[in-house]
């Protein structure tokens, strides 16, 4: 192993910050290997206040340069004298969770911007349950961030190692790939070129994986599961789909670091993350019989309320971020939780995202229904009601100040709509009558405000969202 040349620091680190999910920044930014040796120190410092260090594992994602920030992270890891697992390829997020939960180590690194543009990157901390680091520690990594490097990078201590192989195999104990390859489904993968691609294989699924190489700019895209972002997939299904004649068809979407999920029905149409909750919740708690608390965060499905109510199953509402979900998964029974990003926690797995567990669910729902999940979805609308779902995001530095603006003074009309329920858990949240609402949302991540919307009809979804969108003008 040999030291790796990184860029000088460019600025004092009083500027890192942890947001909803990570400390993410421009690479010609804020984010430079100066600035990463600085963040693993703080969380090395953070640690030892807490107690003795039992290793760190470090993994990356398919961004330009992550494997160097990977390793630059693990050197300083090494120079403070601590065992520093290291991925030998770069990995999903939730192989590098798993590996910190089945190893015993004190926490993870995990170089990723997750969904952000190609020139961004992060620096995720795992916590030693496996999942996102809360609030409490990422404060107290920035709490004693400091602007000199006071450990001396070494290699001594740094262990090149294949996560796979542990997480492959907890997989296969949670999902029944014998089944789905018994249904002959008709399944697509699509990893957005991320750090997904491959795992499907692995896990010895029969699918046809497209957009699966290294690209670090994503095809021009930003690599979430969006329908904006999925134009060659869409294009790819619909011709794919329509030569399966005689079993379903499905693709899978994963996001840059494929800790979330979206899908593509058979002709292309895309299949939301709300309704892919819906679906997951369906196939748990029918079909697998099942049962715990369902955790939603602020921004999911109504759907999701009604599901559960019918079910007898207890439902809690969080705020946005997948932390507030791992926790109440650590300390009670979860069947479920899930976000609106598409990130999906399963009982029986760490308290952690996994869009490629989520995607084996799904698998397992089409081939016990022999349906496409189209199908599945408009049989559940029929059950309890059709929702329908879209959501803007506006570039601004203005977010934060705008919905502060709205909570002071909430409209009591809307859209020409009566507001029945004005809710501040996170963000603005307006609720009508029939069970609508639009919610207002500075993003923890980036410069955007996050404009969210539910309706009983896509022209009450359009009319929302366009009235959301020249209420923040």
């Amino acid at each position: 192993m040999f030291r790796t040349a990184i860029p000088p620091l460019k600025r004092s680190a009083v500027v890192i910050k942890f947001g909803t999910d990570g400390w993410r920044a421009k690479m010609t930014d804020d984010f430079t290997g100066s600035n990463v040796e600085l963040v693993t120190q703080a969380l090395i410092k953070h640690l030892r206040s807490k107690g003795e260090i039992f290793g760190i594992a470090i993994g990356y994602d398919n961004r330009a340069n992550s494997e160097v920030f990977a390793r630059v992270a693990a050197e300083v890891v090494s120079g403070a004298g601590i065992k520093a697992f290291l991925t030998e390829h770069s990995v999903p997020s939730p192989v590098l969770s798993y590996a910190v939960k089945n190893r015993s180590l004190s926490a993870g690194i995990m170089i990723t911007a997750s969904h952000n543009p190609s020139d961004y990157n992060g620096f995720k901390i795992k916590e030693p349950f496996g999942g996102s680091a809360f609030p409490e520690t990422t404060a107290g990594v920035e709490a004693v961030l400091s602007d000199k490097l006071e450990i001396t990078p070494s290699s001594v201590n740094v262990t090149v190692f294949d996560p796979d192989p542990e997480y492959l195999a907890k997989l296969n104990e949670l999902a029944d790939i014998k089944t789905i390859n018994d249904a002959a489904l008709a399944v697509v993968v699509d990893p957005m070129h991320g750090s997904g691609a491959g795992y499907f294989e692995k896990l010895g699924v029969n699918v046809v994986e497209i957009r699966g190489k290294r690209d670090t700019t994503f095809g021009g895209i930003n690599p979430e599961p969006l329908a904006v972002n999925l134009g060659t997939s869409i294009s790819f299904m619909k011709k794919f789909g329509a030569e399966q004649s005689d079993r379903p068809a499905v693709c899978i979407v994963l996001d840059g670091d494929a800790d979330r999920i979206a899908a593509l029905d058979q002709t292309g149409a895309y299949i939301n993350t709300h309704n892919i909750f819906s679906l997951l919740l369906l196939h748990l708690h029918q079909n697998r019989k099942l049962s715990g608390e369902v955790v939603k965060t602020f921004n999911l499905s109504n759907l999701i309320d009604t599901m559960c109510a019918d079910y007898k199953v207890p439902l809690l509402v969080k705020p946005i971020g997948f932390k507030y979900i791992a926790k109440e998964m650590l300390e009670h029974k979860v069947l479920l939780g899930g976000e609106e990003s598409g990130g999906m926690g399963i009982l029986g797995f760490i308290p952690e995202r996994d869009g490629i567990l989520a995607g084996l669910m799904l698998l397992e729902l089409m081939a016990k229904e022999r349906k496409t999940l189209a199908q599945i979805v408009d049989g559940l609308m029929k059950k309890y009601g059709y929702y329908y779902y879209d959501r803007k995001d506006i570039h601004s530095n203005r977010g934060l100040a705008i919905v502060n603006g709205l909570k002071i003074s909430p409209p009591q009309v809307f859209a020409n709509r009566k507001v029945a329920k004005a809710e501040t858990l996170d963000g603005l949240k307006l609720t009508f009558d029939n069970n609508g609402w639009i919610l207002f949302r500075a993003s923890g991540t980036e410069p955007l405000l996050r404009i969210y919307a539910e309706g009983r009809s896509q022209s009450e979804v359009d009319e929302l969202l366009s009235t959301g969108v020249k209420l923040a003008a």
